[in-house]
């Protein structure tokens, strides 16, 4: 913990006193949170923001004289977006809710409504983040000693001149500006102490040797696929004869708008002659087919039903003659206009092209067709290959063989590591990197020997240890500098997971923006 020590405070030749706060009253009773509410996600990149804000939080509250409480059409004093484990997450005038939004508001010139609801949500996770570690700072016993409080005010710079404490300047201020940066102080030091206890504990020697240790074992492989792609063409054709409709191709023009019945009038429009479909789409349409004139070209029944909001409408499409302008239809992006340049037809299942779309949506759509028979194969394949050489065991078989460069033992994707996110990007060995009995057999097997096969996802992989290489002394020397910085930074991660991701959180933030602050609510 940081030093509690008392400690004589001077400026300069004056000695200030600073008056204490008068004993706050007793605080009403809370009542118990009885959040039902599922636990929330939160990606690296909104926690590292959430602790930035807090930490600025922290060091930025004192700032200027807080303004009067907003009008809201709450009716009453305070607006109540949540809980945190118990304690109301409330915006009421001078608690640190409002005292946030009066310092992120003097902080950006941006009155839009995303503007506002930065601010306003900016303010209501610092609250949240500053009620966890106040909560956290008491169950550890920390308790501000009036000389340490001292000490924090002058360093605060709230009565800085010149860049240094003055004396005349704290003496001049008012006494309600002098408890306005008092009370702040006061409030958030414990919350300070937490997050000094964490990002200043020292990384024991033996953990980084550790970590250096792990990138030693580093190996490389190589691997061949089987996926959809290798679905024998007579099977594909069976499976094709007996989904025709799947597979029924039509030509058409698109046309899509925000406003149904924007759409409709468009539609009308095109109906008695006053506009072409194409000078419509140039016009009117917001998808990417309007430069053409709406012009799409040939799809699958399949692939237009991911057009569709309701699927089973894109017969009503198939059903409407060449040269006509379909109905309005809903679509994900609004809706759509069709004009159907050529009457639906059959694909020709003959055509390899044909054939390698059918295996790429049954891949897709309809894996268990297929994944016992390319497991089969996937199983044959190893067989041969631990007899004979691995690249020439592929050749046989048409496969192409990937070759990963040396990569660590590395076992959930961790960043202090190199791993096949960056070795084997987007590749089927990053996909298997986070199982643990996957990883096992890649790094402890005998180098040389074929392993799997694996699933990954509808397709089954198959790979060979081919050598082992010793950690590049440079990286192990980068990693014993940054990893200490790493491990500060994930210890802060943690924590703010810990609050945002807490059952302990009740979350109302977006309903009360939506409703108190921007009036959007229903009139009660």
């Amino acid at each position: 913990m940081p030093s509690k020590e008392n400690k004589n405070i001077e400026a300069d030749t004056n000695v200030v006193e600073f008056k204490p706060n008068k004993p706050k009253g007793k605080e009403p009773a809370k009542p118990a949170a009885n959040s039902t509410k599922a636990k929330k996600s939160f990606t690296p990149s909104q926690i590292i923001t959430v602790i930035i804000l807090a930490l600025l939080a922290i060091v930025l509250i004192l700032g200027g004289v807080l303004p009067s409480f907003i009008s809201t059409r709450t009716g009453g004093d305070s607006i109540l977006f949540g809980k945190y484990d118990g304690t109301p997450i409330e915006f009421k005038n001078g608690n640190y809710f409002h005292r946030q939004y009066s310092t992120l508001s003097r902080q950006t010139n941006d009155t839009s409504i995303n503007g506002m609801y930065q601010v306003w949500y900016n303010s209501y996770q610092n609250t949240i983040f500053h009620t966890a570690l106040t909560k956290m700072a008491k169950t550890a016993g920390i308790v501000v000693a009036e000389d340490t409080l001292k000490k924090a005010i002058i360093d605060s710079g709230a009565y800085n001149k010149d860049g240094v404490f003055d004396a005349e300047t704290y003496k001049n201020s008012t006494i309600d500006y002098q408890k306005q940066i008092s009370t702040s102080v006061e409030e958030n030091l414990p919350a300070q102490m937490v997050i000094q206890d964490i990002t200043t504990v020292l990384t024991p020697a033996g953990e980084i040797d550790y970590i250096v240790a792990m990138s030693d074992n580093a190996r490389t492989f190589e691997y061949v696929t089987f996926d959809s792609s290798l679905y024998p063409d007579d099977l594909t054709q069976v499976y094709a004869q007996a989904n025709l409709a799947l597979f029924t191709l039509v030509d058409v023009s698109i046309l899509t708008m925000a406003e149904e019945e924007a759409l409709k009038t468009v539609a009308a429009e095109i109906a008695n002659g006053s506009t072409s479909f194409a000078d419509a789409a140039l016009a009117n349409s917001i998808d990417g087919f309007a430069s053409e004139g709406g012009r799409a070209g040939v799809f699958y029944l399949y692939e237009l039903q991911d057009n569709f909001t309701e699927p089973e409408q894109v017969n009503i499409l198939y059903s409407t003659q060449a040269g006509s302008v379909s109905q309005v239809f809903a679509s994900p992006s609004g809706y759509t206009l069709y004009q159907v340049e050529r009457a639906p037809w059959i694909a020709d299942f003959s055509d390899p092209e044909v054939l390698s779309d059918v295996k790429r949506y049954i891949g897709q759509k309809d894996s268990g067709v297929l994944t016992g028979y390319l497991e089969e194969q996937a199983q044959l394949f190893a067989e041969v290959a631990e007899q004979k050489d691995f690249a020439i065991a592929a050749g046989e078989k048409n496969l192409e063989t990937i070759s990963v460069p040396a990569t660590p033992a590395n076992v959930g994707n961790s960043s202090y590591l190199g791993s096949f996110a960056y070795t084997d990007y987007n590749g089927p060995l990053a996909s298997l990197s986070q199982n643990s009995d996957v990883m096992k057999e890649l790094y402890t097997a005998p180098i040389g020997s074929v392993t799997g096969p694996y699933t990954v996802g509808s397709s089954f992989l198959v790979t060979k240890i081919t050598g082992e290489e010793a950690g590049d002394a440079q990286m192990g020397e980068y990693l014993k500098m940054v990893y200490p910085y790493y491990s500060q930074s994930q210890a802060q991660q943690d924590l703010a997971m810990s609050v945002f991701a807490s059952d302990k959180l009740e979350d109302n933030f977006f309903e009360v923006f939506f409703d108190k602050i921007l009036g959007y609510g229903s009139e009660t």
